[in-house]
């Protein structure tokens, strides 16, 4: 599903191109005009065609676009690269990070967001695809996929991730947070980009609610999962009551999820999850999915409550606010 919505949110870009920044506006614009003065590639099929769209789009993923975002540093490959079928290398993998030989390839937002803008840069006349062939997830030193116009065989085999294989990457990131909750533990650094991502990299992960009820219940569902087992951790660790909440919420400011305060209501400022729901969709509800499922699961292993979600950034309010219950 991931993969699908970054595909179609990036093939859209022509069409969202009001809802992002001033430069990028203008790079769209600027592209836009360069192709019809024949200045800039209409195809990507050619090598010579893609290592200038990859060197010389500043905004794009395949130019400065990765790097600003810190979802990674891209590289195209020009010497094994052929006509319709291209090769992007990805040091530092936000995706990846911490998930070193996991035993599968798990990116999921450079490389179908790299194929959807070649489907937008080719004005959506050819359905372009990218398969992972390298991964820091299978122990590779860095992730590297192709790109080729069509559809690609092993694709759908690459994504479907079976419950067994789902565990061991979330046990993995469960690992690496507790470490954090009881040893005050620091996340592991990339050399070059450091731990921060940018906020469109959240939003390709968490700014589809507009879909349709299975997505929102898969976040609600996959929030509730992992506070519920984060709070049980903590009890077993003997962090309990008070001080797991406090622990958490102090994560949470961490990981710059939002201004998270505790009274006696849970209230976020600035909450990641909302800005691009209130930004790109005509949703104007409470709209906080998979936050709402994290605070209930931990909520109810810690101290046996649960919260509702009473004001949300998406409805109007300047913040958004669950009561304890």
């Amino acid at each position: 599903m991931i993969y699908a919505f970054n595909k179609e949110d990036t093939s859209l870009s022509r069409m969202m191109i009001s809802f992002a920044p001033w430069h990028m506006r203008l790079l769209v614009k600027s592209i836009t005009l360069l192709q019809a003065f024949r200045l800039f590639p209409r195809s990507f099929s050619r090598v010579k065609d893609m290592k200038k769209f990859a060197k010389g789009a500043g905004g794009s993923p395949y130019g400065m676009g990765s790097r600003l975002e810190r979802s990674g540093t891209s590289e195209y490959l020009e010497d094994v690269s052929r006509t319709d079928e291209h090769y992007v290398r990805v040091y530092e993998s936000s995706d990846c990070w911490g998930l070193d030989n996991v035993g599968y390839a798990v990116a999921s937002h450079l490389p179908p967001a790299m194929a959807g803008q070649l489907i937008a840069f080719e004005g959506g006349k050819r359905d372009w695809n990218a398969l992972e062939t390298k991964c820091i997830g299978l122990g590779d030193p860095y992730c590297e996929f192709k790109l080729v116009p069509g559809e690609i065989d092993e694709l759908g085999k690459s994504l479907e991730k079976d419950f067994p294989v789902v565990e061991k990457i979330h046990e993995r990131m469960i690992e690496n947070l507790m470490e954090f909750l009881l040893h005050e533990q620091p996340f592991r650094e990339r050399p070059q980009l450091g731990s921060d991502v940018h906020l469109h990299v959240v939003g390709h992960a968490m700014g589809f609610p507009h879909l349709g009820e299975r997505y929102r219940i898969a976040q609600r569902m996959g929030g509730a999962r992992s506070g519920k087992i984060i709070g049980e951790r903590l009890i077993t660790a003997g962090v309990t009551g008070d001080e797991a909440i406090k622990r958490v919420f102090d994560f949470m400011n961490y990981c710059k999820v939002g201004k998270v305060t505790l009274d006696e209501t849970i209230r976020i400022r600035e909450n990641c999850e909302t800005t691009r729901t209130k930004l790109a969709t005509a949703i104007r509800e409470p709209s906080c999915y998979f936050t709402t499922g994290f605070l209930n699961g931990l909520f109810s292993a810690v101290k046996s409550k649960h919260v509702r979600e009473v004001k949300c950034i998406v409805a109007g309010d300047p913040y958004c606010e669950w009561e304890i219950i």
